[in-house]
């Protein structure tokens, strides 16, 4: 039996959760208990929402929507809303059937991806599913059927009148995993200024301390609508956008929040979250980031190999062209890691600042190279040299201002005006030699007990990069906290025998 319910904004931090608060009272009424899945109408479009009981924070008779809900659906306090307890999903009995060996078919996929997307699956129920990745694992089949599954779960974007003659919408992604990131803030603005239509939508952190949306938030919003990302794109040929601003494969954004709560991904999961993400978006031609090396995502070549042939297989099913780049990492991409140094490094770089990272640096180029050449913008062996030289001219600059400014950014910030957080303690070698690799896992789990990505202002500044020569006593890392609290988690995370290796 439907009930109607007047709605009440909560003025709480917005996250990426559908919640609704409901007297527990109107709970009992309706049949409903705290943790379980209401469903809500508002006109022509359906919510699940998970529910919250209260006894005195919401009166009987009205229904508390977070602010996910009544910001982005434009609710005013007091409107009738429908509520109900939605069906049982037949999801779940295909996600029983999964957990016990059998395959699915393409129809199956698109129900269990459509039922995700419209939030009609708990988390817990969301998390059987992420499980069967690990076991029993998928064929190529279904690895291609949940790939169109998840891209088709929401909107589906063309630039088809914004590209060139060519024809091309190019992205870069990584599969993440790397401290100190930065690239792809670096990147994009290099290759909008020479000619590529980049749009380019971007996660939060799962595993990294800070996701390239992260980053770019603390120096303008990523916030964007379909239109603004269209528009975006109209005036300055690119766009830096949190892709779960949008309806692009919802379904794996939801997806990816439990994952971050789980703190796991497994590979096949990586592989049809990005290719989905690349066919929503429109994008014809995209370069993998493969890294690979101690404490990152890929242990060894072989691991990189593998999924190198597994995107390039299932990129070309779907009529994507790939290139991928494989490189062995010995440590982070930049000696900064957590979203407000991370930005100040990258902006060091496109300011030509004398003491920018030669490391992240050196990687974008080398990105940048590949993309250039292989969409034949400039001719085999020009591409670093074209890349450079935008660059060295400012057009890389100015173009990730013009971005920003068109995205909706303020002010123009200089990377002198970035600081990180108050609280700072030093971390000095016990003895001499050379850095051979610092491993990421280690710097990523420091960079988490600072608070990282959520507390922007905290985060670690690594002074001794691999190849370089330490003596006992020198600095080795930097980290800064926001609280004291923070701070003592910290030093308490750090291991130098295994975060440093010497030679």
């Amino acid at each position: 039996m439907a009930y109607y319910l007047k709605s009440k904004s909560l003025d709480l931090e917005e996250d990426n959760d559908f919640n609704v608060v409901l007297n527990r009272n109107d709970a009992k009424e309706i049949g409903i208990r705290d943790g379980e899945t209401l469903m809500i109408s508002l006109g022509e479009v359906e919510l699940y929402a998970d529910v919250f009981e209260t006894d005195n924070k919401i009166k009987e008779g009205e229904i508390g929507l977070f602010e996910e809900i009544w910001k982005d659906y434009n609710i005013k306090d007091g409107t009738r809303i429908l509520v109900d307890i939605p069906q049982r999903s037949e999801s779940l009995k295909l996600i029983s059937r999964k957990l016990q060996g059998q395959s699915l078919t393409k129809q199956d996929f698109e129900t269990i991806m459509k039922d995700i997307g419209e939030r009609r699956l708990r988390e817990t129920e969301i998390a059987f599913f992420i499980s069967t990745f690990f076991n029993p694992g998928f064929n190529e089949n279904e690895i291609l059927w949940m790939t169109e599954g998840l891209a088709q779960s929401g909107d589906i974007l063309s630039f088809k009148q914004l590209a060139g003659k060519d024809g091309l919408v190019v992205d870069k992604h990584s599969i993440g995993g790397i401290a100190g990131k930065g690239i792809t803030p670096t990147l994009v603005p290099i290759l909008v200024a020479g000619g590529l239509l980049v749009p380019n939508t971007s996660t939060r952190a799962i595993t990294s301390p800070a996701g390239t949306s992260d980053i770019l938030e603390t120096v303008m919003p990523v916030k964007l609508t379909k239109d603004q990302v269209m528009e975006v794109v109209k005036k300055t040929g690119g766009c830096m956008f949190w892709g779960g601003s949008l309806e692009i494969s919802p379904a794996d954004d939801v997806i990816i929040n439990v994952e971050r709560s789980l703190d796991i991904q497994e590979f096949q999961k990586v592989l049809v979250s990005i290719v989905a993400k690349k066919i929503a978006m429109g994008v014809n031609h995209v370069l993998i980031d493969l890294p690979y090396g101690r404490g990152a995502k890929l242990k060894g070549p072989e691991e990189a190999l593998m999924l190198d042939k597994e995107f390039k297989k299932l990129f070309k099913k779907v009529g994507i062209h790939c290139e991928t780049l494989r490189r062995m990492i010995k440590g982070p991409d930049g000696p900064a890691i957590g979203p407000n140094l991370e930005i100040k490094e990258c902006l060091k770089v496109l300011e030509r600042d004398e003491n920018r990272s030669v490391e992240l640096e050196n990687t974008v180029l080398n990105m940048a190279s590949r993309l250039f050449e292989s969409t034949k913008k400039v001719e085999e062996g020009q591409g670093k040299k074209f890349a450079q030289e935008i660059l060295e001219s400012g057009k890389a600059l100015d173009k990730f201002w013009e971005i920003g400014f068109a995205q909706g950014a303020k002010k123009k910030t200089k990377s002198s005006e970035i600081t990180p957080g108050n609280i700072k303690h030093d971390v000095v070698s016990r003895r001499s030699g050379t850095v051979k690799v610092i491993c990421n896992a280690e710097l990523v789990g420091i960079a988490r007990e600072l608070g990282n990505p959520k507390i922007k202002d905290a985060g670690i500044y690594v002074h001794k990069m691999p190849g370089d020569k330490v003596e006992k006593g020198d600095v080795l890392i930097t980290i800064y906290a926001t609280t004291p609290a923070r701070m003592n988690n910290a030093k308490n995370a750090i291991d130098l025998e295994k975060m440093y290796e010497f030679v």
